[in-house]
């Protein structure tokens, strides 16, 4: 078996990647969807906070997932950034 155990830390990193890209995404949509129906059952307005808030929670989860994967391309490329320190 060497020294590397029972997984591959390739396959661990990217279970990690694609794990986290899910949770941000269906989590944002699961909790926005909950405090619009939260404020439907308050304002009485039955639909209309509920997708409205499960659209905010879509866009942030989206919006989430793009920042992370940008800062996973950047950290790949280097802890510098691009900048010439000169």
């Amino acid at each position: 078996m060497g020294g590397s155990g029972w997984f591959d830390p390739e396959l661990i990193r990217a279970l990690k990647f694609f794990g986290t890209i899910g949770f941000n995404i269906a989590g944002s949509m699961i909790a926005g969807f909950y405090l619009g129906r939260l404020l439907d059952q308050r304002a009485g307005t039955h639909p209309w906070f509920s997708v409205s808030g499960f659209l905010v929670g879509a866009l942030s989860g989206f919006w989430g997932t793009y920042k992370f994967i940008m800062s996973e391309f950047d950290d790949k490329k280097g802890n510098g950034g691009g900048r010439d320190q000169g």
